[in-house]
């Protein structure tokens, strides 16, 4: 490695952040400059790469989460942007990445994960990662009673709307006491503001933003955001239309009038790995809005 030299933690400096972004988009086709710009990180996303003649060549990224796993708080960092430039790869330089922040970190943390695509299956268990297959949540509709309420598509290039989803989502709920995150917000703002911006349902009586998405008959629900505490079964009932056949949860529901049919579900190229000394996850599907 003496050729290579280890930095971290530099999205500040421009010559760095614009090589790595550099390796994510031809990597990941992943342009973060963009939540660069609109200031999303929040000082948890942290990168660890190497580089050569002051380009990054190879990087393991982690993101600092706070989780609730059945109702108690734990650390946890996840693990992602797992990348190498084709030049440089096969000379152990990921491997020496994820080592260094297991040493750093595996202290302070309650649990380390991550999500990895098929390619890596093997890769992950030699640093004392269990694969783990999460658990699937869907709803038939027919059991719904539904209520007609005015809802309003947000649009987060109104200045008004913009402010609405950074109040309910830097102060929100954990959508899940089984499994959920708090106190985290730059994932969940960089879906908010890129990948569901088209997806934001405010439900103005109950101050609650839906995220949700509607394909073939099956209404997609990623993340319910609330100050406050709420039923999701009467949310549910708010949102369902008559065209929804099932519901399809991407974080563990909580339900108490209604009961989602649990399966567990194997992702191609979204396996999820946790390495963890002292915490048992008896549920597992980390809500989607926390992936990065």
């Amino acid at each position: 490695m003496m050729e290579y030299t280890m930095i971290s933690d530099y999205l500040d400096k421009d010559k760095y952040r614009h090589s790595y972004n550099k390796l994510a988009i031809s990597t990941f086709s992943l342009d973060f400059e963009k939540w660069y710009k609109k200031e999303l990180f929040y000082n948890r996303y942290i990168c660890y790469s190497y580089i050569k003649e002051d380009e990054v060549i190879a990087n393991v990224s982690i993101n600092k989460m706070n989780l609730v796993v059945e109702g108690e708080n734990k650390k946890a960092i996840q693990l992602g942007t797992v990348m190498t430039h084709p030049e440089y790869r096969n000379n152990g330089l990921s491997s020496s990445l994820i080592k260094h922040i297991i040493e750093k970190y595996e202290n302070d943390q309650d649990i380390i994960y991550l999500f990895a695509n098929d390619s890596v299956l093997d890769f992950y268990p030699k640093f004392g990662f269990e694969k783990v297959i999460e658990s699937a949540y869907e709803l038939d509709t027919s059991q719904l009673q539904r209520q007609e309420i005015s809802i309003r598509k947000l649009n987060i290039e109104n200045k008004a709307d913009y402010k609405l989803v950074l109040r309910l989502a830097t102060n929100r709920r954990p959508i899940s006491q089984n499994l959920g995150v708090h106190k985290d917000i730059w994932p969940l703002l960089a879906y908010c503001f890129f990948e569901y911006n088209e997806d934001l349902d405010y439900l103005e009586d109950e101050d609650i933003i839906v995220i949700s998405k509607r394909k073939e008959g099956i209404l997609h629900i990623y993340d319910v955001l609330s100050l406050k505490p709420f039923e999701l079964d009467k949310v549910l009932e708010k949102i369902s239309m008559s065209t929804d056949r099932k519901l399809e949860f991407h974080f563990i529901p909580e339900l108490r009038k209604y009961k989602a049919n649990t399966s567990l579900m194997e992702k191609a190229d979204d396996t999820l790995f946790i390495r963890s000394k002292n915490t048992l996850l008896k549920e597992v599907l980390f809500p989607l809005t926390s992936h990065t």
